[in-house]
């Protein structure tokens, strides 16, 4: 015959204990995380990832739609936003409005800022309808005393990001 077991050996975890296993992990994650993102390195590297992201994004719509598309950077450095050759706004592929990033008002971006935009156009680089690159281009950007420099080549449109803590590789797609 088999041992018997008794129920004490066959308990679970009780309601109780696993809502103070949750209440734990909840106060380490609402301490650590901050924390984390609280890392000029982190976020500066983030936004920059971002900002690679974004110009890889519209730099696809102008091959794929076939129009001369930019990303334009206001005076007060606060972010960016996609236009098109007149000044009109492209539709976000994350959001239902304008394809447009504002670093104040993103909690994880708040203080990174857009210090210098090198580029023929002032503060637009600019991507012709085959989606290349119309010329060079770099952007600087700063947080809590650290900038990262993303940098766009011409004709290629391969965009490189120096300063990071890890690599990062441009596929080109």
């Amino acid at each position: 015959m088999p041992p018997r077991t008794t129920s004490a050996t066959l308990r679970g975890f009780t309601i109780l204990e696993l809502l103070i296993i949750l209440a734990l992990l909840t106060i380490t994650a609402s301490v650590g995380i901050p924390a984390y993102f609280a890392r000029p390195a982190v976020t500066l590297d983030s936004a920059a990832r971002l900002l690679a992201a974004d110009m890889r994004e519209v730099q696809n719509r102008a091959a794929l739609y076939r129009l001369p598309l930019m990303v334009e950077f206001p005076e007060d450095g606060t972010g960016y936003r996609g236009v098109k050759e007149n000044g009109e706004p492209l539709h976000s592929p994350y959001t239902d409005g304008p394809f447009v990033r504002v670093y104040p008002a993103d909690a994880v971006f708040e203080g990174v800022r857009v210090l210098e935009v090198r580029a023929p156009r002032g503060n637009r680089v600019a991507f012709n309808p085959k989606g290349l690159a119309a010329a060079t281009a770099s952007i600087v950007l700063g947080f809590d005393g650290e900038t990262r420099t993303i940098r766009i080549r011409k004709g290629s449109g391969l965009v490189e990001i120096d300063g990071l803590e890890d690599p990062w590789f441009d596929s080109g797609l």
